[in-house]
């Protein structure tokens, strides 16, 4: 289209200055190059991660609160893999930034219980995915002899919101 476009309607458009055409931009300025397609379509692979994401929130019929974490950790690791692929590159500045936005608002759930509540009474997921996904105390201990003086073992801090809230309520 864009190579007889010029031919069939003339230019895209026209700048003028004080009412005089001073230059015409045909449309062949618009055409894409391979490379201009292939970074489209890294994009929309990039994209994409987040939409599938998205996607899990979208139900009308039961609720979703119990799918925010296990989300938001198949984004960071989907993320944190393309940012080391050679093929992402040029997006890898992008991508951490979106990692540090993500890393912002997991952050932030460590502070509140209704998310490890949510899976913790899940009839699913309850503590073994905490213990898996977050660590307990082997997970703990190979932390702290890593350097990491303030590591935390989730599957106990996850009890501890449970008996808390129980209590509370």
């Amino acid at each position: 289209f864009v190579s007889s476009a010029d031919e069939l309607f003339g230019p895209i458009t026209s700048i003028r200055r004080h009412g005089q055409v001073t230059k015409h931009i045909p449309w062949t300025v618009f055409a894409l190059k391979t490379s201009d397609w292939e970074r489209m379509n890294d994009t929309q692979i990039i994209i994409s991660d987040a939409n599938d994401i998205q996607q899990y929130f979208s139900s009308e019929q039961q609720p979703m609160l119990w799918r925010a974490i296990p989300a938001m950790e198949e984004l960071q690791t989907a993320w944190e893999l393309k940012s080391e692929n050679l093929q992402f590159t040029l997006y890898k500045e992008a991508i951490e930034w979106g990692l540090v936005k993500i890393g912002k608002y997991y952050g932030k759930s460590d502070d509140k219980p209704v998310y490890i509540l949510v899976l913790v009474l899940h009839p699913y997921y309850k503590l073994t995915y905490i213990a898996m996904a977050w660590g307990g105390p082997e997970e703990q201990a190979k932390e702290r002899a890593a350097g990491n003086p303030n590591t935390k073992n989730w599957h106990d801090e996850a009890l501890k919101v449970v008996k808390t809230t129980m209590e509370e309520y």
